[in-house]
């Protein structure tokens, strides 16, 4: 009896396998990853355009734009001569209000905003694939409270981050 119970459940596992792989199998056309977007594979992202008097914001997004892509691994970062798009974009804003204040009246949280407007361009055919100004932003504390960050540079560099994981986004959804 044990034996029979034995195979009839070797049985259960082996339908409920094969319906799964079936199910699998039936639906591997769909993904999830932006490579199915065919006729682009690669992009070019040259150094920003700096609109703002705040230092080398231009360079600090554009290697995170970079970094981001390469992250992504939807399309290869390779020079504007062998792109089959391009990223192109102006810091066109930068701000740091302060955002609260301790009780004797002193800044105590800043938020760093950095705005770029940016133009994805398909060189294949010549035509731009969606533009707009997007904004990065990240706050941080002079006390350094609960782990927050500390220190401009350090809301920069996750402003940039921000700004840059909502670009790859916007490039490749929907692929």
């Amino acid at each position: 009896m044990k034996r029979r119970h034995g195979l009839q459940h070797a049985c259960e596992l082996f339908a409920g396998a094969t319906l799964l792989l079936a199910a699998l199998t039936g639906c591997s056309h769909y993904g999830f990853s932006a490579s199915v977007r065919t006729h682009i594979s690669s992009v070019a992202i040259p150094v920003l355009a700096n609109e703002t008097v705040e230092f080398a914001v231009d360079q600090g997004l554009t290697d995170a734009l970079i970094e981001e892509f390469s992250d992504d691994n939807s399309l290869r970062i390779v020079g504007e001569d062998e792109a089959e798009s391009i990223l192109r974009g102006t810091i066109v804003g930068y701000s740091r209000p302060v955002l609260s204040y301790d009780a004797g009246g002193n800044p105590r949280e800043y938020k760093v905003s950095i705005v770029a407007r940016l133009s994805y361009e398909d060189l294949t055919n010549g035509t731009i694939v969606w533009e707009d100004e997007i904004t990065g932003w990240a706050v941080y504390s002079v006390t350094g409270d609960d782990g927050e960050l500390t220190t401009e540079e350090e809301a920069q560099e996750r402003a940039f981050k921000k700004l840059a994981q909502d670009v790859v986004s916007r490039t490749v959804q929907g692929w």
